[in-house]
């Protein structure tokens, strides 16, 4: 991404955030996030988006109007002199946010209140309606598996040896995949299951606005409890928040089952599916290597 742009960028929409007169602070790069190349930029903190398959400007849009209906726990992106949330450099889409320390810093784990206000804080969200003189587009739950395919091909690879070329973990995927064949099979034709009764369960019920993705380092918990990373924002089952805090805390209001495990499911074949991709791509064993095989091992364990 060229600097360039970035501070074009800046200059044109949040120019009211520096002094008059002043240059523009440097662009620090920030190594941060799966999704995204992030910026600092004084008191600016500059998003550039990479996930285009699964990006939708709506999801930013929401967060500002949940912000300016008072729910003062959401940190939102900032609107551009021009009024829009998310602009373009390059076909990448850009978020800017007001920059915020503690969300560099490694986050402590909650204490009970503060886990029982972030549950608060989401049935908030769950019942929110945009107001009809600003709709807003975002993805509703079909219960569908997008990443069906890249795991087809992923375990494929890995059974009919290609993977076994393609870096020092593809030969150990191989063995992973052909001995826990079963345990994945089985995996996959329940999540088929459990989503066809989701289905049918859901359809007529008003959704739920979710975050998706309400974790430690979505959430900043402090003083207060902010949530952070909108990008997820769908109109979904409540159960898709509570599945997530369950997995990351151990802890959620209660939902009803067949909800809970579709997302559990989902979770678990979407991090095979990614993990599996990675090692059946060319790969060099390095730190993100280890650390990928790791997470792979705890979903798909060898025994």
């Amino acid at each position: 991404m060229e600097r360039r742009s970035l501070l074009r960028l800046v200059e044109e929409n949040f120019q009211n955030f520096f002094p008059s007169g002043r240059e523009l602070p440097e662009l620090e790069f920030f190594p941060l996030g799966e999704d995204s190349w992030s910026y600092r930029c004084g008191p600016l903190w500059i998003s550039i988006r990479r996930d285009l398959d699964g990006h939708f400007p709506g999801a930013y849009e929401v967060p500002l109007l949940l912000r300016e209906s008072g729910k003062e726990f959401v940190l939102a992106p900032l609107a551009g002199h021009d009024g829009r949330v998310v602009h373009r450099i390059a076909d990448f889409p850009v978020v800017t946010f007001p920059y915020i320390e503690r969300a560099t810093a490694s986050s402590a784990p909650p204490t009970p209140g503060q886990l029982d206000l972030l549950i608060r804080q989401l049935h908030e969200v769950h019942t929110f309606e945009p107001p009809a003189s600003r709709p807003v587009e975002l993805p509703t739950e079909d219960f569908r598996f997008p990443f069906d395919n890249d795991l087809d091909k992923a375990l494929q690879a890995a059974l009919n040896g290609a993977a076994a070329q393609c870096g020092p973990y593809g030969g150990l995927l191989a063995d992973l995949v052909a001995r826990r064949w079963g345990h994945l099979t089985a995996l996959r034709e329940e999540a088929a299951r459990v989503a066809d009764r989701c289905t049918a369960r859901w359809r007529g019920e008003r959704p739920a606005l979710t975050h998706g993705d309400p974790s430690l380092t979505n959430v900043l918990f402090g003083q207060g409890v902010d949530i952070i990373d909108w990008g997820g924002a769908m109109w979904a089952p409540p159960e898709r928040d509570w599945a997530a805090l369950t997995r990351v805390f151990g802890t959620a209001p209660q939902g009803r089952p067949a909800f809970l495990r579709f997302y559990e499911l989902r979770w678990t074949l979407a991090e095979v599916a990614e993990y599996a991709t990675r090692f059946t791509g060319p790969h060099t064993g390095d730190a993100d290597d280890d650390a990928m095989w790791g997470r792979l091992a705890r979903y798909l364990p060898q025994a």
